[in-house]
């Protein structure tokens, strides 16, 4: 069971690691088994999805743009074909399956996969205000924190005025209302270059977040590492921006930065792709293979440079129409530097860096970072 107590004192209620050890993402089971109400909504969804699948078995899309036949940015329909229009062995054949199922299922009490001490320390934590579990970093569980510890870890990153400004509420919705009003000018200016599709999924999350634009900040603790000295343990900030205005637009930019990535000289998948690399080299005796790691990556590298440096290389190195380089580095502009989130009742803009829970922050840091080595690693090449 992965928990850890991180208060000060090792003050969390002593059952707590047979609740959280069991991880984030248990499901407790629900009193009762799935009856006749819930089994309903399932079975309409199933006969959607299979009159959609006969609907348009083997047509083409009616699309002639290609980005919109490459774009996974689309905005759901909810467009169901009628009866007259299906097939009426598809509605025989779902109407005999969905009574043979509601056959099978009756709504009965169900037993409970967490043990008495367990289902109350679930019903009387929410209620208790010391204590926090937010997860710790690279998804080693959960772990319990004072509130008042908690707040205090949040300010050492929040209160680094190089990085983050703090705002009133006022100055925050105003920003909001400029943010909006670069994507909607961007959204009219690339319309034909973006594709249909991921212009009505940028428009529609846009209109979506309009009553609340902001990001929402959080800290994952970094056990791996150790305590610190100053007896605090490191924590990774997290500003998530998934009801953030420019989040749609972010994920467009990760789409159009992915192919970008992958085509920088030092880029690999991942470890396991790394190891692969690694076995088939052969190091002289003399060699000494070594590692390099940054920290706080996002947060210090320094926007300005890192925009201008990426832009350059766009301009002059990646194949991609004029017009859709423009874009890319507008969208990137408007989403690297308007990282506006809250965090409680408090208001913030990251002036500095990127964060994580932007969606392209992994490619912006990578391409950034293979840029600058490109240039670094020659000077070793010799030696």
């Amino acid at each position: 069971m992965a928990f850890h107590d991180l208060t000060p004192d090792q003050s969390a209620p002593s059952n707590c690691k047979q609740l959280f050890g069991l991880g984030s993402k248990f499901i407790p089971t629900p009193p009762k088994t799935t009856g006749q109400p819930g089994l309903t909504k399932t079975l309409e969804r199933f006969n959607r999805d299979l009159r959609l699948k006969v609907h348009f078995a083997g047509e083409e899309s009616d699309s002639d743009d290609d980005a919109d036949h490459k774009s996974k940015l689309y905005v759901k329909s909810k467009w169901t074909p009628r009866d007259q229009i299906t097939p009426s062995w598809v509605l025989t054949r779902v109407n005999r399956f969905s009574k043979k199922v509601g056959e099978l299922f009756r709504c009965k009490n169900a037993p409970s996969n967490l043990d008495t001490l367990q289902q109350e320390l679930l019903e009387l934590l929410p209620s208790d205000p010391t204590y926090l579990f937010p997860e710790t970093d690279k998804g080693l569980g959960p772990c319990a924190v004072k509130f008042i510890q908690y707040l205090d870890d949040v300010l050492v990153h929040l209160c680094n005025n190089e990085v983050y400004d703090r705002l009133t509420e006022e100055e925050a919705l105003l920003y909001a209302d400029v943010i909006h009003a670069d994507i909607t000018e961007w959204l009219k200016k690339y319309r034909g270059t973006i594709g249909e599709h991921a212009y009505k999924f940028i428009s529609e999350h846009i209109n979506n977040n309009l009553s609340s634009p902001f990001g929402q900040f959080y800290i994952l603790y970094k056990i791996h590492k150790g305590i610190g000295d100053d007896g605090k343990w490191p924590t990774r900030p997290v500003s998530s921006d998934v009801t953030s205005l420019p989040h749609a637009l972010g994920k467009w930019v990760t789409e159009v930065l992915t192919p970008i990535q992958v085509k920088q000289p030092s880029y690999f998948k991942d470890s396991f792709e790394l190891k692969r690399i690694l076995d088939t080299l052969e190091f002289p005796p003399n060699a000494l293979p070594f590692t390099a790691d940054a920290h706080s990556m996002y947060t210090n590298i320094k926007t300005d440079p890192a925009l201008s440096s990426i832009t350059q290389h766009i301009r002059n190195n990646v194949r991609m129409s004029d017009k859709k380089k423009e874009a890319l580095i507008e969208a990137m502009n408007i989403v690297f530097r308007n990282n506006l989130f809250k965090f409680g009742d408090t208001y913030w803009l990251q002036k500095s860096g990127t964060a994580m829970g932007t969606p392209p922050a992994p490619p912006y840091a990578t391409i950034f970072y293979a840029l600058h080595e490109n240039e670094m690693l020659p000077r070793w090449s010799q030696q």
